[in-house]
């Protein structure tokens, strides 16, 4: 069998592309330092040249010939298929991975570069000399040239020395080929000779201010005597006892080369058992300068992180080696690292103080090669879906990883005694070194977490899981349901809890001395509410030379998230143990005053502790708020002002500014509830409407299409209002005339759709089934009345009805409709059936939209939070003055589709999680080329999935520009059929993008609540034109964030103080679907549409923004179709001269005219000449009827009774 061969899509980019720091995979070395941006990695912004010319001209593509192009394959090809049936997730998963790696790994030229650089670095620190000693703590020969380390307390005994480095070292993932680009980091390690030691140089610091010291020395004399500028101290992992030194050296060529320089001492200097995991090595009365402390603990606490990062340095040498050995030169086990590293940096895992860096994913893939789990056989696909399922499995908190091979009881700590001070454990090969000492285990439980995610996505076939996995950035942020700062931590809180100990042995950093114990709290308070709670990983901080260190009191406030469980989390009662068991001291020891008993109702006594009175889903969303408040301040002292929660800071925008007398705060929480009753009165009227025996044909199936019934209604109508002494027209219908200069309340009537069964009795013509259809409502109306006594209003083609206070629109549908609507017959007799727009709008109506409506019902019902999400969004795309621009089906599909199709993440739990995703999907999308899947009711076939983008693209150019696909419209994209034009969805795309920043902006730094309006305040400077609105004609102005006055209407009043009770029910029917303003703009684009944009807020605006198009002001020849909003002018040379009929008439003579005739016929010809009595001859006489030439003949004469009109015609070329 032959194929056709495809060049390569993708051509390979400059060696000089930026690189991902290549440092975590060395102990002394820089972790990652990229932060993942919205565009780092994304879909379709990978950089592929820094915008340096090659030094070769391109090579001349040549033709490929046919023979080429339908050759057989090769034995090699054969080979690489079978491999990547056996051997990789999919063909196209292998192509896709084959790019990657070459995108992300540092090229031949650039290697060459980097090679340059740390040769002459290397030469140029040994070339340093050997400097005089000093004490310890005078530094003032330094001048003004700092040490990278906090020195406090500052007095501690010794000498040093400056000796040139014993050995320079190359080490890090550059040296085994996994490092990624952008910003690749070359990690070197200087020796420093035993000499520059002293025997007690293992306590109090006295090695790490030695290291810091040596470090400050090789910088002074880099910038003084070799001129070096570009120096900066940073940490290795954000470890503050370990800092290293970053230089970017600009070589003869290319981009500067980022240089990580730390120190380890000579093999031999300390021994590995002085700083065994139970031994102390800093003093508490040295630490604190003499601070008393109680006379058993005294120095007798271990300093097991002190110990640990001592170690580290000890034994860098033994560890790299072992790294390098066992990943050997197998190709497919470092492409399988470099695939992880790029999944870690995705998901912000392997940054800042305590990340899961390279090294430690290095060092677990060698593990798992010396325990044969994986081998150089394997693809690096297998390599990385080995790993991840054995991070799945395997749990470090509960059985510890160990590389080391032997053990010694008598010198070797055993593996489950670093659980004592440590979270997480996994050994390295020496046995006395914790790899994973600064991993919290928050941050472990994320990463086995996103291990067990991305194997499911690569067990989906039907998902594009090498996007989910390498090209989505997973932000923090929109990570996590909830997020909350922890500010103003200080020492206090370590004297709370007290872990002086962990104080001393942090070195002073009591923000890591307390992150483990507030863990610990936080995951005892939540309990089953969370199955994530992790710190933010936060980029490690770089200085210059000549300044301190960060202090730990201007650190940033610790960022925490929570991924809440769905199931648990709202919960607004905790359940304790029996009042008489002996659980109940403990939970009332950790709840305080919180904890009370109650009587439950299978008549146990027990402990619990509510949270909240009120039941409403606004209020239950801040419940773990409100734990984590109560937790930290009753054990750790932290006020709950320091405690600043990101859950509800958007709710304000779904709910009306109304208060309850009573006491308990907003009544209407933010509309859920209100849902909830109108569903409740819409299955009542459903059931009526089941009941009724005296319809011609029975109702096979109720559906509501409003928004209402889909929990998607911004503002969910509440029971209308209408005061009895009203005048009422003689169909009990109030008037607007009752209200004075106000507007009546606003009042919308909810459409449901019944069809009827079917029957072949229906007429085959239109007008006679109209005829049939408006009998139909008025049988159903004078049923209901008659039944039920319901108000009831009615129209040829709906029913308006008056339920409980709700207007439903009832609207009697029959499938068949749609045909007759589409059928067309020709004048042969033939029928014909073609889409039209009332075809297709009673399609929308009968079928499409009730649809649509019961599938997003299914999906509320399963993800809580979706309402409130998807009316956030529609609120913002109102708020931005794009009402109508974009369907609002349309803006529910693609919000269905964070819950449907939630990779890389889990569907969110909260509406601000939910619309950061809805702001990141619209803006970064690739709209131009990939259609939006939504699988409603999982119903998409693999057919389906592969035809649906490969017809896409195929029909391209007559697609809709957001194309949303859904089983229901597979290739139409229904909703988005007319609109968006392109530049509104420019526009919308950019304010996606530009709301997502400040989001994200206002959360990292802590905004104030009032501060997040912002995000829902148009910009109006690029309008041509504002139409400000009084708000006495706005209905609906108490839905806008700033209501301009505090008028509320009626059915808001009644409701706010518990009024609305039967006594109350409508018998007549309000004024409804009455919106001036709403109808004011409807009416401005009807009229001057072809000359401006007109742009409005439905809920509540204030004015109406108006663009000009381009061609408002273009000229255009007269006609009367071109009047609408335009002005006549006459040009001056037609206005000259003024000519009479008769002046006219002559000037024609000789010249080709037209003459109409009474009849419609037209003649056409030469003007010979004529009378009085417009009798008219012609010469060259062609005759016309309905624009066709029928007959010609030459002289003609016509009587000038039978003229309707006569006009010259343009001369024929």
């Amino acid at each position: 069998m032959k194929r056709k061969q495809k060049p390569s899509a993708m051509a390979d980019d400059d060696d000089n592309t930026d690189e991902v720091s290549g440092s975590e995979e060395s102990f002394s070395g820089q972790s990652d330092t990229d932060d993942s941006r919205e565009d780092d990695l994304n879909n379709d912004q990978i950089e592929t040249n820094n915008g340096e010319e090659s030094e070769e001209p391109p090579e001349k593509k040549h033709k490929i010939s046919k023979k080429d192009l339908y050759r057989p394959p090769t034995n090699e090809e054969l080979n690489q298929l079978k491999e990547t049936q056996y051997l990789f997730h999919s063909s196209l998963f292998r192509l896709q991975v084959s790019e990657l790696l070459k995108e992300v790994q540092v090229k031949a030229k650039r290697q060459r570069q980097i090679e340059e650089a740390v040769t002459t670095l290397t030469q140029t620190i040994k070339s340093l000399k050997k400097s005089v000693e000093h004490e310890l703590q005078s530094q003032k020969w330094l001048k003004n040239i700092q040490v990278p380390i906090h020195q406090n307390p500052r007095g501690v005994k010794g000498r040093f020395q400056f000796i040139p480095p014993t050995e320079i070292l190359t080490t890090g993932s550059y040296v085994t080929g996994t490092c990624i680009k952008p910003n690749v980091t070359v990690d070197l390690v200087l020796v420093i000779p035993k000499e520059s030691f002293q025997e007690k140089d293992f306590m109090n610091h006295r090695y790490l201010r030695k290291r810091a010291i040596y470090l400050a020395v090789v910088a002074k004399r880099l910038r003084e005597i070799h001129g070096l500028q570009d120096l900066k101290y940073t940490y290795h992992n954000g470890n503050s006892l370990k800092p290293s030194l970053v230089i970017n050296y600009q070589g003869d060529e290319g981009k500067p080369v980022c240089v990580n320089i730390s120190a380890v001492p000579e093999d031999g200097v300390f021994k590995f058992n002085r700083f065994h995991i139970t031994k102390n090595n800093v003093r508490y009365h040295w630490f604190t300068e003499g601070e008393s402390r109680d006379a058993e603990s005294g120095d007798t606490f271990a300093t097991p992180f002190y110990n640990n990062t001592v170690l580290q340095d000890l034994t860098m040498t033994e560890n790299t080696s072992f790294l390098e050995k066992t990943l050997g030169t197998s190709q497919s086990i470092k492409d399988g690292v470099t695939l992880l590293k790029v999944w870690l940096r995705q998901r912000e895992l392997s940054i800042g103080s305590g990340g899961f860096s390279g090294f430690i994913i290095s060092m677990f893939v060698a593990y798992l090669i010396s325990r044969h789990k994986v081998n150089q056989l394997m693809s690096s696909y297998q390599v990385m879906r080995n790993v991840l399922l054995h991070l799945t499995q395997t749990d470090w908190t509960k059985e510890p990883l160990t590389i080391c091979s032997t053990f010694d009881p008598n010198d070797q700590p055993d593996p489950c005694l670093f659980y004592e001070h440590f979270s997480v454990v996994f050994v390295d090969v020496t046995g006395y070194v914790n790899l994973c000492s600064d991993v919290s285990r928050g941050l472990y439980d994320r990463v086995k977490q996103e291990a067990g995610l991305a194997i499911k996505f690569l067990e989906n076939h039907s998902l594009d899981s090498f996007t989910a996995l390498f090209m989505t950035p997973v932000d923090f942020l929109r990570k996590f349901d909830i997020t909350f700062h922890i500010q103003n931590i200080s020492k206090k809180e370590v004297e709370k809890l007290q872990k002086e100990d962990k104080y001393v042995d942090y070195g002073g950093n009591f923000v890591l001395a307390l992150k483990p114990d507030i863990h610990s709290l936080l995951c005892q308070g939540l309990g089953k509410r969370v199955s994530v709670v992790q710190y933010r990983q936060f980029q490690v901080p770089q200085w210059d030379i000549t300044c301190n260190p960060p202090s730990y009191e201007s650190a940033d406030p610790v960022m925490v998230g929570l991924q809440l469980n769905p199931e648990c989390a709202f919960s607004v009662l905790d359940k304790g143990p029996p009042a008489d068991s002996a659980e109940a001291k403990d939970f009332r020891s950790f709840w305080g005053e919180r904890s009370e008993l109650r009587r439950f109702k299978d008549g146990s006594v027990c402990e619990a502790v509510p949270w909240t009175k009120r039941a409403v889903l606004s209020e239950k969303r801040t419940v773990c708020c409100r734990i984590v408040q109560h937790v930290l301040e009753r054990h750790t002292g932290l006020k709950s002002e320091s405690v600043k929660c990101f859950v509800n800071q958007l709710d304000p925008m779904l709910q009306y500014n109304i208060n309850n007398n009573s006491g308990d705060g907003d009544v209407y929480g933010t509309g859920e509830e209100q849902h909830n009753d109108v569903i409740q009165k819409y299955d009542e009227l459903c059931k009526l409407l089941r009941n009724l025996k005296d319809l011609p044909l029975s109702i096979n199936s109720i559906q509501g299409s409003a928004p209402v019934f889909r929990y998607t209604e911004v503002f969910p109508p509440l029971p209308a209002v209408c005061d009895k002494a009203n005048k009422m027209e003689k169909n009990k219908r109030d008037l607007p005339e009752n209200y004075g200069k106000h507007c009546p309340d606003f009042v919308m009537s909810l459409k449901v759709v019944c069809l009827l069964e079917g029957s072949g009795k229906w007429p085959e013509e239109k007008k006679p089934f109209n005829r049939l259809m408006a009998a139909f409502h008025i049988q159903l109306a004078e049923s209901l009345k008659a039944h039920y006594g319901l108000a009831v209003s009615v129209y040829p083609r709906h029913i308006d009805v008056v339920k409980d206070n709700y207007v439903f629109r009832i609207v009697l549908g029959y499938t068949r409709e749609i045909a007759l609507s589409k059928m067309i017959k020709t004048p042969e007799g033939m029928v014909k059936y073609k889409d039209n727009e009332e075809a297709l709008a009673l399609e929308r109506e009968i079928q499409s939209l009730p649809r649509l409506t019961s599938t997003l019902h299914g999906v509320q019902q399963l993800h809580a939070s979706f309402s409130s999400t998807v009316r956030l969004a529609k609120r913002w795309l109102c708020s931005q003055l794009l009402t109508d621009f974009v369907s609002d089906e349309a803006i529910e599909i693609i919000t269905a589709h964070l819950y449907l199709h939630p990779a890389p993440y889990t569907p969110p739990s909260t509406p601000i999680a939910g619309f950061q995703r809805f702001l990141y999907l619209v803006g970064y999308h690739d709209w131009k080329a990939s259609p939006l899947l939504v699988n409603l009711n999982d119903e998409f076939t693999d057919e389906d999935l592969k035809e649906i983008p490969s017809r896409f693209h195929k029909e391209r150019s007559s697609r809709p520009l957001m194309f949303l696909s859904t089983p229901y419209d597979k290739h139409n994209s229904y909703w988005t059929r007319k609109s968006p034009s392109t530049p509104i969805l420019q526009r919308l795309v950019l304010l996606a993008r530009e709301s997502l920043s400040v989001l994200n902006k206002l959360v990292q730094e802590g905004g104030d609540d009032s501060n997040f309006k912002q995000l829902f305040r148009p910009f109006l400077d690029m309008y041509d034109i504002i139409i400000h609105l009084t708000w006495k004609q706005s209905p609906r102005q108490h839905e806008a964030l700033q209501p301009e006055n505090s008028h509320l209407p009626s059915n808001l009043r009644k409701y706010v103080h518990k009024t609305t009770v039967t006594g109350d029910k409508l018998e007549h029917f309000p004024v409804y679907d009455y919106d001036p303003p709403r109808l004011y703009w409807k009416e401005l684009k009807e009229m001057y549409g072809d000359f401006a944009l007109f742009f409005y807020d439905k809920y509540g605006g204030k004015y109406i923004a108006v663009l000009w198009k381009p061609t408002a002001f273009t000229p255009k020849d007269f006609k009367v179709s071109h009047l609408a909003g335009r002005r006549v002018e006459t040009t001056r040379s037609a206005m000259s001269r003024k000519q009479t009929p008769s002046e006219f008439l002559k000037q024609i003579i000789g010249r080709p005219v037209v003459v109409k005739l009474n009849s419609g016929v037209d003649y056409r010809g030469v003007l010979a000449c004529l009378d009085g009595y417009m009798n008219i001859a012609l010469e060259q006489t062609e005759e016309y009827v309905n624009g066709q030439l029928k007959n010609k003949y030459g002289d003609a004469f016509i009587r000038g009774n039978n003229v309707l009109y006569i006009s010259t015609q343009k001369r024929r070329i």
